[in-house]
C-alpha cells in the first residue's frame, strides 16, 4: 500500500509555535516545582497536569466535536491555544499571520508563568 502525503515547504510557523509550547511548559513545571516541596510530587502533579491539559485542551479529540461549553474551559489551558494555531497551519495552510492572536497568548502564558515561577522558586 503506498500512502500520498503532501508536504508543506515552509514548517518554521510550525517550530515556533512548538518551540513557544515548549517554554509555556517548562515556565509551568518550574512554577509547580517551586510550589512543592519534593521532587516525587512536581513529577506526580506536573503527570496530572499534562494529562488534564491534554484532555481539555484538544490533543485527544477534535475541540469541534465538543459543546461550546467545553471549548471555553479548554481555552484555559495552553494546550488549546497550541492545537488551534496547529490546526490552522496544518489543516488550513496559514502562516504566522494566521495565528498570531493564538501565539499572543502563548506567549502571555509563557511569560506568566515565568514571573510566577520566579516569584515562588526559593532562592
Amino acid at each position: 500500500m503506498v500512502v500520498r502525503s503532501q508536504h508543506r515547504a515552509d514548517v518554521s510557523s510550525d517550530f515556533i509555535t512548538l518551540a513557544v509550547y515548549a517554554w509555556v511548559t517548562a515556565s509551568l513545571g518550574v512554577l509547580i516545582g517551586s510550589l512543592t516541596s519534593s521532587p516525587e510530587k512536581t513529577t506526580g502533579i506536573c503527570v496530572l497536569t499534562a494529562i488534564m491539559m491534554a484532555a481539555l485542551g484538544g490533543c485527544w479529540w477534535p475541540m469541534e466535536v465538543v459543546p461550546d461549553s467545553l471549548k471555553l474551559v479548554g481555552h484555559i489551558f495552553p494546550t488549546a491555544w497550541t492545537m488551534d494555531a496547529l490546526h490552522q497551519l496544518i489543516s488550513f495552510g496559514g502562516g504566522l499571520p494566521e495565528i498570531d492572536h493564538e501565539l499572543g497568548v502563548l506567549l502571555g502564558f509563557a511569560a506568566g508563568t515565568n514571573f510566577l515561577a520566579g516569584w515562588f522558586l526559593k532562592w
